[in-house]
């Protein structure tokens, strides 16, 4: 064994070699420090790459430390008290409700006020103030605020003196009423009256009434009729008569009471021209037999003349003459 330790360490220590074998073991020597010398740097490097990680991830370590302490007691706190701000909002809400419910019922209640007088627009001649008032204020069945109004304007509106009615509150405590009442144009039939429209309506005490003309006729043409009657009489009273009488039977003629007791026989065509044909030989020739009171009927259908039919006295007379 220390033969062989010997022999070896002879073999590590041979003598520096000159010329040719000389080069050639110093750049052996030279090439293997080189390579010494790069595994050294190599080695360095990746000792002080090693030792950067390191501090970096100790750093991390570092900082991440806090943040799961910060973000642990965060979720500690939320499973502790989570609850409490909704409540708090939940709490809040319930009252401001609460509140608010009884400031509207205060201002309803103080607003729901009896009806302590009743207010009127517009003319009534033929309408009770005291009555009206009275019912109006019994069809409202609540306070000022809480009435139905459109009940209380139905019920109004029954009367069949009201053409129009409008119904409005006026605070603190009174009912509004603008009241548009009906104006009589002529009687319909025996127990009604027309307006201006030609509408009818059902008052009572008709016979109050008696001085409006009469018209008679198919109901569903009473409006037509109206009409009929403003342009007749405009062209009568041209001639210092007036229309108190206007019939329109089912077949579509038409028969005029004339204000001096004269029936005129219309027709069913041509009642203008017929009309105005008329007038035109009745202030030529009738008219002093008419103030006398000798002519009952006058029939105008004919194209060429009239038809004049007296009054039994005045042909009794006629025929003494002769």
């Amino acid at each position: 064994m220390l033969k062989k330790l010997f022999s070896q360490a002879e073999q590590q220590e041979e003598p520096p070699k000159r010329g040719a074998s000389a080069t050639v073991h110093r750049k052996a020597e030279t090439s293997g420090a080189k390579k010494r010398f790069w595994r050294s740097e190599r080695s360095a490097v990746a000792d002080e790459r090693l030792l950067k990680q390191k501090s970096k991830t100790s750093a991390e370590g570092t900082e991440r430390e806090p943040l799961a302490a910060e973000e642990t007691a965060r979720w500690h706190g939320i499973d502790g008290d989570w609850w409490i701000k909704p409540a708090t909002i939940l709490t809040a809400l319930a009252v401001f409700i609460a509140l608010g419910n009884y400031c509207y019922s205060s201002l309803y209640h103080w607003l729901d006020q009896p009806v302590e007088w009743v207010t009127f627009e517009g003319n009534t001649e033929h309408l009770d103030r005291t009555q009206l008032a009275a019912s109006s204020v019994a069809l409202m069945k609540g306070g000022l605020l809480s009435a139905d109004l459109d009940a209380v304007k139905a019920g109004i509106q029954k009367n069949p003196w009201v053409y129009q009615v409008g119904v409005s509150r006026r605070w603190p405590a009174s009912l509004y009423l603008q009241i548009k009442e009906e104006v009589p144009v002529a009687r319909w039939g025996d127990d009604a009256l027309l307006n201006h429209e030609g509408d009818i309506f059902w008052p009572d005490q008709v016979a109050r009434y008696s001085a409006l003309p009469l018209l008679t006729g198919p109901s569903g043409n009473t409006a037509m009729m109206m009409s009929e009657y403003y342009d007749l009489n405009q062209m009568l009273r041209n001639a210092g008569l007036q229309l108190v009488e206007l019939k329109l039977e089912a077949r579509g003629a038409w028969t005029l009471m004339l204000n001096n007791g004269i029936k005129v026989v219309v027709g069913r065509d041509q009642v203008v021209a017929r009309l105005e044909r008329f007038l035109t030989v009745y202030q030529q020739r009738l008219q002093a037999e008419a103030d006398a009171g000798r002519i009952e009927q006058i029939d105008i259908r004919y194209n060429n003349g009239i038809a004049v039919k007296w009054r039994p006295e005045a042909a009794t007379d006629e025929q003494q003459k002769g």
